[in-house]
């Protein structure tokens, strides 16, 4: 046969690629039995949401005799339902742990899916390896609430003497559990939040079209269905996460309330570019401005991106710009302050790419002495020089092969080793003190910093060359104070200490977390909390319970005169809202289109806002 379309590009990476052999015999590449209990555990969440899904399509395909698979977003399948007759299909790999990804096996229903993100049909002889031409797969991909691949659903019959087009009827069928599933998700991920749904009255009918949004307080988009993903990027909006609402349905979030009642009914709006009309529905939590803290289970040793990133919209949009070059063979350079997290997304980016089974090696260029730095990143071999472990060593570089390096504080890095350190990511080549030849390197490499390199750059202190070399990625992390999710943030993280099951922090401590300026930022946050937990009596933390630091008065920055008056009207403001402007405004200097422009609203309703506030620039003031 002669497959087109996305079909022959995916057997054109398996050729060309995969290197792998048609006629080769089935590879049967399933993980141990522990290996899979362990990657159930890590998507514990995701299997516990889409388990529903997956029952429901299999109460109806089932007895038809289709197997039914829920996969990774790596093609590992983390559950499955089969018919009772299902010996053939445990045969052909139809189980869970089995991975299905197109380096494995060529072209197959999962794994091209996966590749393609988009819902396909892969019927008998589609399939690469002759050994799987029996299958007849109908698969769609599942998304989370960031527009990231989580895995895909798969309703797969043996033996189909039909054409494909027999299949479209299943793969419609499996299409509609798979956005039931990724509705689910969404609706889990922000029962806390303000939530839209959009759905065009002339497709009512199609709950498959439903777009659902969830909204920060400033109103701007933090997650979304695929439904809104795909109608939504279709607009003027580059961005649908951290888009302000306005943008797309040209109403505020105050007037969207009014307009619904406080979302007790629905109404219609004019979509993007008012070509359509859309029913709207409205969905306010219990409470708010400040939901209830909520259990939450304690963080992994190695959150997530998407745990990292929580509720900021920014940050979330960083995120997804990262997710987008992973695996990419481009180095990621992190910046941020100290404390912000930079080695905690580092390694969140490794166990988010296909080297995560590889090692992750870190090396703090602040921390070891200029002379065993050398040594520390490149290695020696046996008998290089007097003193030597007799065994030699592998510097970092050598040992992150096939996994990822990760060079915190690189703007230290003495100015030889930048030289050497830039020859290195040329040639993708080693050698150590004592080689007889050079060692080929395999790695991602991801650097960090707080300092400014481009003003190192201009005093040269730091190459030029080397810094486009590490920067192929810029991920900026912002400061705590800078976070729009510092309440969810810090409920999050107190709920993952030891021993604050059952703790509630009093209204005056929260106050005083929220205010507090966190110079420290995210490290500093963690070592207050362990703080309060340990003082914590009665089931309470209140503000005795905190570190001294956070309860004295913190010292005002040095400032003009007029910009004191702005100080002391900060303190006359009352509340989030108008904390959360004065500080953007005063972050860009009053420049009301470039605030305007950070917080994803129009300049007219940024007036309407330091208006209803009373907030009156610097220079303004009588």
């Amino acid at each position: 046969m002669r497959p087109d379309g996305v079909i022959a590009q995916s057997w054109y990476r398996s050729v060309v690629e995969h290197r792998l052999d048609p006629g080769a015999a089935s590879r049967k590449n399933i993980l141990s039995a522990e290996d899979i209990r362990r990657h159930q555990q890590h998507h514990q969440q995701y299997l516990a949401i889409a388990s529903q899904g997956v029952s429901g399509l299999a109460r109806r395909v089932v007895p038809a005799g289709f197997a039914v698979l829920l996969s990774d977003e790596y093609g590992i399948t983390l559950d499955s339902r089969l018919p009772s007759q299902h010996d053939a299909y445990t045969q052909s790999g139809l189980v869970v742990g089995a991975r299905w990804d197109e380096s494995v096996v060529g072209t197959n229903g999962i794994g091209t899916t996966l590749a393609a993100t988009q819902p396909l049909i892969i019927h008998r002889d589609e399939h690469f390896l002759a050994a799987n031409s029996r299958l007849s797969c109908s698969v769609a991909p599942i998304f989370d609430a960031q527009g990231l691949l989580r895995g895909c659903l798969n309703a797969t019959c043996m033996n189909s003497d039909g054409p494909r087009e027999s299949q479209y009827l299943t793969l419609q069928l499996v299409i509609m559990y798979a956005r039931m599933i990724e509705n689910a998700h969404f609706r889990q991920s922000y029962r806390d939040r303000l939530t839209l749904s959009l759905v065009p009255i002339d497709e009512i009918a199609d709950l498959g079209n439903e777009q659902l949004l969830a909204l920060d307080e400033s109103g701007r988009v933090i997650g979304a269905n695929r439904a809104a993903f795909i109608a939504l990027d279709a607009t003027d909006t580059p961005t649908l996460i951290g888009a302000s609402i306005e943008r797309l349905l040209s109403i505020t979030v105050d007037e969207l309330l009014q307009l619904t009642n406080g979302g007790a009914r629905g109404v219609r709006l004019r979509g993007p570019r008012h070509e359509s009309l859309l029913d709207v529905g409205l969905r306010i939590p219990s409470e708010r401005h400040r939901p209830l803290p909520v259990a939450r289970p304690a963080l992994r040793a190695h959150p997530d991106l998407q745990q990292l990133a929580g509720l900021d919209a920014r940050l979330q949009q960083n995120t997804q710009r990262v997710r987008k070059v992973i695996d990419k063979g481009i180095p990621i350079l992190i910046t941020g302050e100290t404390g912000t997290g930079k080695e905690a997304f580092a390694r969140a980016i490794h166990h988010a790419s296909h080297r995560r089974a590889g090692p992750f090696v870190a090396l703090n260029c602040a921390a070891i002495p200029e002379t065993l730095i050398e040594s520390e990143l490149f290695g020696y071999r046996a008998g290089s020089f007097t003193g030597a472990n007799r065994k030699g060593m592998k510097g970092k570089l050598e040992q992150a092969n096939g996994g990822t390096l990760f060079l915190d504080e690189i703007g230290d890095m003495p100015a030889h080793l930048q030289t050497r350190l830039l020859r290195v990511l040329a040639e993708r080549e080693i050698s150590p003190l004592g080689a007889e030849a050079p060692v080929t390197l395999d790695v991602q490499v991801i650097s960090a910093t707080h300092q400014d390199l481009h003003a190192m750059i201009r005093d040269k202190h730091f190459r030029e060359d080397l810094f486009y070399r590490l920067a192929g990625m810029n991920l900026a992390l912002p400061a705590l104070r800078e976070r729009s999710d510092r309440a969810e943030l810090i409920d999050t993280l107190l709920a993952a200490q030891p021993g604050a099951q059952g703790l509630q922090l009093d209204a005056d401590a929260r106050q005083c977390l929220l205010d507090y300026a966190w110079p420290g930022n995210i490290r500093q946050l963690l070592n207050s909390l362990r703080y309060a937990v340990a003082l914590a009596e009665g089931g309470v933390i209140d503000r005795e319970c905190l570190p001294c630091e956070l309860l004295a008065p913190q010292k005002p920055s040095p400032s003009i005169s007029a910009v004191a008056q702005a100080n002391h009207l900060e303190a006359q403001l009352d509340g989030e809202e108008s904390r959360h402007l004065l500080g953007t405004l005063r972050r860009h200097r009053w420049n009301i289109s470039a605030a305007a422009t950070d917080l994803g609203i129009s300049r007219s309703t940024l007036y309407r806002k330091m208006k209803k506030h009373g907030l009156v620039a610097p220079n303004d003031l009588p």
